[in-house]
C-alpha cells in the first residue's frame, strides 16, 4: 500500500509540473513582444503623462506584427497603469496600408488596430507624407486621424511628458 501511495504522489507531482509549466507558456506567449522600453516604463513606481508609440516601417505587411505588440504592450502597461494614455503616431509608408481601400490586405491587424482606438488609443498618421502621395485624409480608415506632421506629433507628445517606444519588427 506504502508502494501504491508513493507512485500517486509521483504522478501527482508530474502532473503539477506539467501543470505549472503549461500555465508558465501561456503566459509567456501572452505577452510574447519583448520590448525594453515598455518594460522600463513597467519597472516604474509612477508612470509618465502618456506613452507615444513610433512606427514608421516600409514593410508592406507592418501591421500584422505591429498590430499585436501595440496590443500586447497596451495590455501590460494598462494593467499597472490603469488611466495611462496611449497614443500611435504612424509616418512611413505603413500608413498607406490604413487607407479603406487597403483594410482587406491585413483584416485581423486592422481590427485590432480599430479595437485599440475604440479603447482610447488615438492612432495618428503623417499629413505630409500623405500630401507627397495625393491622398487625402477621407482615404483612410474611420478612425485614423490625418495630423499635420508625424515627426511634430510626437515632438509634441514628448514635449508635455509622454515617453516615446519605438517600435521595430520583432526578429522572427
Amino acid at each position: 500500500m506504502h508502494c501504491t501511495f508513493a507512485r500517486l504522489n509521483a504522478i501527482q507531482a508530474s502532473l503539477a509540473l506539467v501543470c505549472a509549466l503549461v500555465i508558465i507558456a501561456n503566459v509567456q506567449a501572452k505577452s510574447s513582444f519583448k520590448n525594453a522600453q515598455v518594460d522600463a516604463l513597467l519597472a516604474k513606481d509612477e508612470a509618465p503623462q502618456g506613452v507615444v508609440f513610433e512606427l514608421i516601417s516600409g514593410d508592406p505587411k507592418t501591421w500584422v506584427w505591429a498590430s499585436p505588440m501595440l496590443v500586447d504592450s497596451h495590455e501590460r502597461l494598462r494593467a499597472k497603469f490603469a488611466r495611462l494614455d496611449i497614443v500611435v503616431v504612424s509616418h512611413g509608408a505603413e500608413q498607406f496600408q490604413l487607407m479603406t481601400s487597403r483594410k482587406q490586405e491585413q483584416p485581423a491587424a486592422i481590427a485590432q488596430l480599430a479595437d485599440l482606438a475604440r479603447e482610447g488609443v488615438d492612432v495618428h498618421v503623417c499629413g505630409v507624407h500623405s500630401s507627397w502621395r495625393d491622398v487625402p485624409q477621407s482615404a483612410y480608415l474611420d478612425f485614423i486621424d490625418v495630423t499635420a506632421s508625424g515627426p511634430a506629433q510626437i515632438n509634441d507628445y514628448v514635449a508635455i511628458g509622454y515617453a516615446l517606444i519605438i517600435l521595430d519588427r520583432p526578429d522572427d
